[in-house]
């Protein structure tokens, strides 16, 4: 088996061990793409957990990547007028990794092939780089929103929540669209608006979550212009109170603003791949419904996608399964 194969097979392993709700849907993929996905959404998880200390590797830190990361760090601190979050051992410990993946990513692009010893996702990652348009830019952005989480994390207005959206799923989504395979260029407006609504919904459902590792995605002009102030997430009572109700109605309108644009992203990706991305479409949809129909209760209970959708997605990914195809690799 070849050096390449056992890289793949080991992203999609990473990818099925991250119990995604839609992991399963990289079935309904061709697979070539199916494997592209699994090395994207393992680099995607590798950088996530990364920030959210989660991972206990890292690629080797030479000497470049502690000079870049020196040079980095003291760029974010001007960026971000404070220190990061985490002690500064801690801190440094997770931007020299993430700095690492940066440069190895710079380095394929301008033709650099994998080192002997590479570490199998950025085997993979540099194979989706060689074989499918993907742009350094968006690969790195993915990054530049995940060094945002090292800091305090505070955001005032929509623009300011939408910035944060793009950068950690608008462009996975950019990411994504170049190995689905697409002919109009309109395509990537739509998957940006797709990668806002989806993050959009998971900021709601993962409030909790965000709340104790001392983060909060939402705008708090906007709390505050409801009466709430960040403190008063602190208190699950918060979901009873009419002003976070009404809080709740403008966010989903916020989120529905970005909703049909982000559909009309499917009929333009090559007509093979559109299956995932609208299953997981549908799937975020539920989660929505859900949120809307609890009046925003996210704090007593994290959103599920609701049964019947999941019944109908998991019948989808069965039949894609059966009719799916192997990839072979020398």
């Amino acid at each position: 088996m070849s050096e390449l194969r056992m890289a793949l097979d080991a992203c999609e392993r990473r990818a099925k061990e991250a119990s995604s709700s839609f992991v399963a849907s990289f079935g309904s993929l061709p697979a070539m793409k199916r494997a592209a996905v699994n090395a994207v959404y393992a680099y995607c998880r590798w950088v996530d957990d990364i920030v959210d200390g989660d991972a206990d590797e890292r690629l080797p830190i030479t000497q470049e990547v502690l000079e870049f990361s020196t040079a980095r760090m003291n760029e974010l601190v001007e960026l971000h007028g404070r220190r990061p979050s985490d002690p500064q051992d801690l801190a440094r410990w997770r931007l020299e990794a993430l700095s690492a993946m940066r440069l190895r990513l710079r380095a394929f692009a301008a033709g650099e092939q994998p080192a002997a010893d590479e570490h199998p996702v950025m085997r993979a990652m540099a194979w989706v780089m060689a074989t499918y348009s993907v742009r350094l830019l968006d690969l790195e952005t993915i990054i530049d929103g995940m060094e945002d989480d090292l800091f305090p994390t505070e955001v005032r207005s929509w623009e300011d929540v939408r910035a944060y959206c793009f950068k950690v799923a608008s462009a996975v989504g950019l990411v994504l669209i170049e190995i689905y395979g697409y002919e109009d260029a309109r395509a990537r407006l739509h998957a940006i608006d797709m990668g806002i609504q989806l993050q959009l919904i998971n900021i709601l459902r993962d409030v909790q979550e965000d709340l104790e590792r001392g983060r909060v995605y939402l705008p708090l002009d906007v709390l505050e212009s409801h009466g709430l102030s960040r403190e008063d997430l602190s208190d699950v009572r918060i979901e009873q109170d009419h002003r976070w109700r009404a809080f709740i109605r403008d966010y989903c309108e916020a989120v529905e603003k970005h909703q049909a644009s982000a559909k009309d992203l499917l009929p333009l990706l090559d007509r093979r791949a559109r299956a995932q991305p609208g299953m997981m479409v549908e799937a975020y949809e539920s989660l929505l419904s859900s949120i809307v129909r609890t009046e925003g209760a996210v704090f007593s209970h994290r959103p599920k996608v609701g049964l019947i959708t999941k019944a109908r997605l998991a019948i989808r990914v069965m039949w894609s399964n059966l009719t799916r195809d192997d990839l072979s690799l020398a």
